[in-house]
């Protein structure tokens, strides 16, 4: 279980993977749940594509996922894609993540 701003998430609840965009007016929010694969990375670069696109302000890239040990390297390069779209498309980037280990892999890439 892992807990993040008072709010509890049950890694094994969220261990399907899903990767969804959900959109208001101001932001268009790609969110990762699940195992962070390289097929889900995959996915989700697809709809930061669709995200930039969009006529909003900000895009945000919403980590509730956790890491596959065998996928580490999937996670700097889907951030580093994340940024690049959003600077290429004049939209600005947020990051949230859930999970802490992500957070860790994040700060070791230089990346949080």
């Amino acid at each position: 279980m892992t807990i993040v701003d008072g709010e509890t998430y049950d890694q094994a609840a969220t261990a399907t993977p899903a990767v969804r965009l959900e959109v208001d007016a101001e932001t268009a929010r790609v969110v990762v749940e699940g195992v962070l694969t390289e097929a889900v990375a995959a996915a989700a670069r697809e709809l930061l594509l669709d995200a930039c696109e969009l006529r909003t302000a900000a895009v945000v890239l919403d980590l509730r996922a956790i890491l596959d040990p065998a996928d580490l390297d999937v996670l700097p390069h889907l951030v580093d894609v994340a940024q690049r779209r959003c600077w290429a498309a004049r939209r600005r980037f947020d990051l949230a993540v859930a999970d802490p280990d992500v957070r860790e892999a994040l700060a070791a890439a230089g990346l949080w």
